[in-house]
């Protein structure tokens, strides 16, 4: 029988891994090819998150019986893939061997800050580098406003998100994430629905910079809903269906600028969009990978029912691979490609280099729009620091109070190819041609998955520029 978080069960735990009675951790003077039985786990630490949740991520249970050396590597498994559920600053699993055939597992997590009310104060551009170069570092570009992100709402891993966004886009949001819903913890759902306001509007691309209009009003408003079901049947598969109804609609101001920005100068575009993505994610950590490999691919029909404005679909294929050379030296190779079926495509739903999550590091200023692209993006990563920093126990929360950290130095190489340009646009001179970059970085990695990325590169035309840009797993 299981047991979580009783004072008398860790009390026996502890009893029980003294000399004497079992050995803690090394399992150096046992042969490899030995049986061993696993007895009782136990979990501490645990007072949010539902026992269910952490057992979920373990390859064995109580009774199981497997090699040792099998024992030691789903041990280093289970341990990762806890980290990686993104509920905990901390896991530990120690193996209490109570003889050399017998082993109980204690897991000792420390659970993250759940509950984040947060300021809204964001670029409304695509990136850094855009506001700051090509917008002159424009305020009036800047989105606040106050969010409720909740990463563990009922201690199922669920994760619930409510916002109200002013300033250049108007936006009220909800969504909500449950990545289990059934008894075995293979199936999840999810629900998102958004209000959007603009009185500010992208509305083309020329000589790769996005051009935008302005007015006192609002030009443009948007409606988006859906709801989506996951099914995992393994520790590393994921497979995805999501069903959406989008509508946007905008004035003539818009129409006028760019007839292509919705299907057939359309002043209203609704649609229905059906996708459904598969992964193969075998990273180590997924904030800031070092092993393993990634592999994901998702198709996306717009236009489906009765609300089938138009007809497209959209193939994305990404395949990233990890590897630790030793003496602190790793290297990542991540290859992306994109294809859309459609001739015409509205400005609302293209993609290209420059919109996330595609681009090439040298070319943050630009878009460089096609129905096809291919990306190949390396880095040579050295680990220059790496530790975990207790803080004051008087100035902090718990989980606050451990402050993780790790530093890399890199070396970068990527190379992108942008197939026709999409026809409404002009003077598009990256198009049809393979592009390149080279560059240095520094990336700092810390706190809840929080990623710093400083980047100095030249492209293949020459330009050299330093280029900011940060991730958050919230």
């Amino acid at each position: 029988m299981l047991r979580n978080r009783s004072w008398w069960c860790f009390i026996i735990v502890c009893i029980f891994a003294t000399p004497g009675f079992a050995q803690t951790g090394s399992v150096a003077d046992l042969d490899p090819e030995s049986t061993v039985k696993i007895g009782k786990i136990y979990v501490t630490g645990n007072d949010k998150t539902r026992l269910e949740i952490v057992l979920r991520e373990l390859d064995y249970s109580e009774g199981d019986e497997l090699k040792l050396a099998d024992f030691a590597e789903e041990t280093a498994l289970g341990q990762q893939k806890l980290t990686n559920t993104r509920l905990f600053t901390l896991v530990e699993i120690v193996p209490l061997f109570m003889s050399d055939t017998e082993v109980d597992v204690l897991i000792r997590v420390q659970e993250r800050w759940y509950i984040f009310p947060l300021p809204i104060f964001k670029l409304a551009d695509r990136n850094f580098t855009e506001w700051w170069i090509n917008q002159n570092r424009d305020f009036g570009r800047v989105n606040y406003g106050a969010q409720l992100i909740h990463t563990n709402l009922t201690g199922r891993n669920d994760r619930l998100r409510v916002r109200a966004q002013f300033g250049f886009a108007k936006q009220f949001s909800a969504s909500y994430q449950a990545p289990y819903i059934n008894a075995e913890q293979t199936i999840g759902i999810g629900f998102s629905t958004s209000y959007t306001t603009n009185k500010t509007v992208g509305v083309n691309s020329i000589s790769h910079r996005a051009q935008f209009v302005e007015s006192d009003n609002v030009i443009r408003r948007a409606f988006n809903t859906s709801a989506s079901i996951t099914l995992r049947q393994s520790f590393y598969t994921r497979h995805s269906l999501n069903i959406g109804y989008s509508r946007s609609s905008v004035n003539d101001t818009i129409r006028d600028l760019n007839p292509d920005y919705h299907i057939r100068n359309q002043s209203i575009q609704d649609y229905i969009r059906l996708s459904y993505t598969f992964s193969l994610d075998k990273r180590d950590y997924i904030a800031y990978p070092l092993t393993g490999s990634l592999l994901t691919v998702q198709l996306n029909q717009f236009g489906i029912g009765m609300k089938n404005n138009f007809d497209m679909l959209t193939t994305r294929l990404t395949f990233a691979k990890f590897f630790d050379l030793g003496g602190k030296f790793y290297f990542a190779n991540r290859i992306d490609g994109y294809n859309n079926s459609a001739q015409d495509i509205p400005y609302i739903v293209r993609s290209g280099f420059g919109y996330q999550p595609d681009f090439i590091r040298g070319y943050e200023r630009f878009v460089i729009e096609s129905n096809q692209y291919v990306s190949n993006r390396s880095s040579l990563r050295f680990k220059v620091i790496e530790g975990v920093q207790e803080l004051s126990r008087r100035s902090l929360i718990n989980q606050f109070r451990t402050l993780p950290y790790a530093v890399y130095i890199k070396a970068f190489m990527d190379a992108g190819y942008a197939g026709r340009p999409i026809a409404s646009t002009r003077n598009n001179f990256f198009n049809n041609e393979w592009i390149g970059s080279v560059g240095l970085g520094l990336d700092i990695v810390t706190y809840y998955d929080f990623v710093v990325r400083l980047e100095y590169s030249i492209n293949r035309e020459g330009d050299a520029g330093f280029f900011f840009n940060f991730k958050s797993a919230l």
